[in-house]
């Protein structure tokens, strides 16, 4: 998409707020004739490749994923236009599968029934190696084959809000297009600037949010369902997010993904320069709470930081947030005390001694001093990002035997 072309934003409201009734196929329809009554283009013809949210086996409702009714009746509507084949594929976060994340959100059964096509993008046949002509982090990098070739590409995200980069919509939503390795060690400050160089290779058309749920809180995947009732669509990812963040009360300012796409040349982000049809943004909005990214004393641990970079920070804090609400804090103090947990670089633990009698001592990432990493009496997780190895290590260490308890 380029920058001067113009931005248009469509808001479709729902006439009900009770979700089982609510007509998403109506929703659909009226944002397709908004769009294009501006000029923007629908496919007709050709194939198409949606690619939704589909993060974790959660349901819409709970204000995580795309609504599967939503890419049903897109799939119908594109299928009766004309478009030849539509394929819809995401790729979850590291510990899942994306077949049975598909299934658990009832997402492979509205595909099916839609006439549209599945494809598991985490698997190797179903991916090829690009050149990134823009970047100075990375020369090659793996997508989706179907993403690729396809005519159009759709972004179907949801809205709501991430403990990292503040709220997650549109541009961030082609961060499962990134390999799942890659996805780890660009889990930093840099992976706003990785995104926006896969929009720039895999460039969607069209864009829609599912807004109806919004998720405030502890996003992305462990977010409290909010009732917005909106549905958003737009030509451009970064006018969508930017319109958004108004409709839930998040500081344009705060959009570091969508700044990062902005000043590469993608979209529009100034709202005086995005065309806006159907409701107000300025009416019906709501106010989200954002997520709190504390550490210390939240939990029943001991925590000693350093410099932290997000890799760490993140897979520490989402598996923490859940042993939380599933009680396994609980069971982890019972099993083996009070843990200690070192994270980032220059980090210092003047109570060392202290805290490696109340219990174990997990030394996270390749940033800490190597004092503690090659301590023997402490517990190295090893990488830059360890990702899913950090809840892994914790638990089994922690005498945690369910695989799933950190899910």
């Amino acid at each position: 998409m380029q920058q001067k072309s113009l931005s248009v934003v469509s808001i479709v409201k729902s006439k009900t707020s009770i979700y089982n009734e609510i007509d998403f196929n109506e929703m659909i329809s009226r944002s397709i004739v908004n769009l294009e009554s501006k000029g923007v283009k629908v496919p007709s013809s050709g194939n198409v490749f949606i690619k939704p949210n589909v993060i974790m086996g959660a349901s819409a409702k709970e204000s995580i994923t795309t609504e599967p009714k939503l890419i049903y009746s897109l799939t119908k509507h594109l299928k009766k236009r004309g478009v030849k084949k539509v394929y819809i594929g995401d790729s979850p976060v590291s510990y899942l599968r994306a077949k049975e994340a598909f299934k658990a959100t009832g997402m492979d059964i509205a595909i099916k029934k839609s006439g549209g096509e599945f494809v598991n993008i985490d698997d190797e046949s179903e991916r090829t190696i690009i050149k990134l002509p823009n970047s100075d982090m990375i020369e090659n990098i793996s997508v989706p084959k179907k993403a690729l070739e396809a005519d159009y590409i759709i972004n179907f995200a949801k809205l709501k809000t991430h403990r990292i980069a503040a709220m997650t919509c549109c541009v961030k939503n082609w961060v499962g297009f990134i390999p799942q390795d890659i996805r780890l060690k660009f889990h930093q400050t840099r992976l706003p600037k990785l995104v926006s160089e896969m929009h720039q290779v895999l460039p969607e058309r069209l864009c829609f949010a599912d807004a109806i749920i919004v998720g405030e809180g502890d996003g992305p995947d462990l977010s409290t369902p909010k009732y917005l009732g909106a549905l958003l669509s737009s030509n451009d990812p970064v006018a969508l997010d930017s319109i958004a963040s108004e409709l839930i009360g998040i500081n344009r300012s705060d959009l570091i993904f969508d700044w990062t796409a902005y000043f590469d040349g993608i979209g529009e982000i100034e709202k005086s320069r995005i065309k806006i049809i159907g409701q107000n943004s300025t009416e019906g909005t709501i106010h989200v709470k954002k997520p709190v990214s504390v550490l210390y004393n939240r939990f029943p641990c001991n925590i000693i930081l350093g410099g932290l970079c997000e890799g760490c920070f993140a897979w520490f804090m989402g598996p923490a947030l859940f042993w939380e609400r599933d009680r396994i804090w609980e069971e982890i103090n019972k099993n083996v005390g009070k843990p200690t947990f070192m994270l980032g670089f220059n980090a210092d633990d003047i109570h060392y001694e202290k805290h490696l009698k109340e219990g174990p001592y997990f030394v996270v990432g390749d940033c800490p001093p190597n004092k503690y990493r090659n301590d023997p009496r402490t517990i190295h997780i090893k990488g830059c990002c360890p990702g899913p190895a950090i809840p892994e290590t914790i638990l089994k260490n922690c005498k945690i035997r369910e695989g799933d308890k950190w899910k």
